[in-house]
């Protein structure tokens, strides 16, 4: 009886832990995808920012590493939700090679079977109509650390 009531509530919380399971695949979230493609933009790491696309880009060479090591530490970080598996973001941060200056991109990201991935190479065309009747969530601002 004692091994019963072992079982049954070892196979218990197995069942709970598997459905407080995080939305995260390869132990990586949506939110993950903008800051690590700032960082593979500022490196003008190609092969990094193709292996972030959902869909093969032509004009990314998967053979051409980093250029440099610079990652980027001050930026603003919004979020959209518009399903459990697709996000839409929009990442504004400080060049880390140039001084003074901001970048700005906006994107939609996905959950595929082998993780989350960026749906184009460029901005999403019509992103603010696209956001308009979503709530925006600030993740991170320009200057937290």
């Amino acid at each position: 009886m004692k091994k019963m009531i072992l079982v049954m509530s070892f196979s218990f919380l197995l069942i709970v832990a598997a459905a407080c399971g995080s939305n995260e695949i390869d132990g990586k979230g949506p939110a993950d995808i903008p800051v690590e493609w700032a960082n593979a933009d500022t490196q003008r790491d190609q092969a990094k920012l193709l292996s972030l696309l959902d869909e093969k880009e032509t004009a990314l060479d998967s053979d051409d590493k980093a250029d440099n090591q610079n990652t980027v530490k001050n930026y603003k970080l919004v979020e959209w939700k518009v399903s459990d598996d697709n996000y839409l973001y929009e990442i504004t941060y400080e060049n880390p090679i140039k001084e003074n200056t901001l970048k700005t991109e906006q994107m939609e990201v996905i959950k595929t079977d082998s993780g989350w991935k960026r749906t184009e190479y460029g901005d999403v065309k019509g992103f603010d109509q696209l956001v308009a009747d979503l709530k925006p969530k600030v993740l991170r601002e320009m200057h937290d650390e």
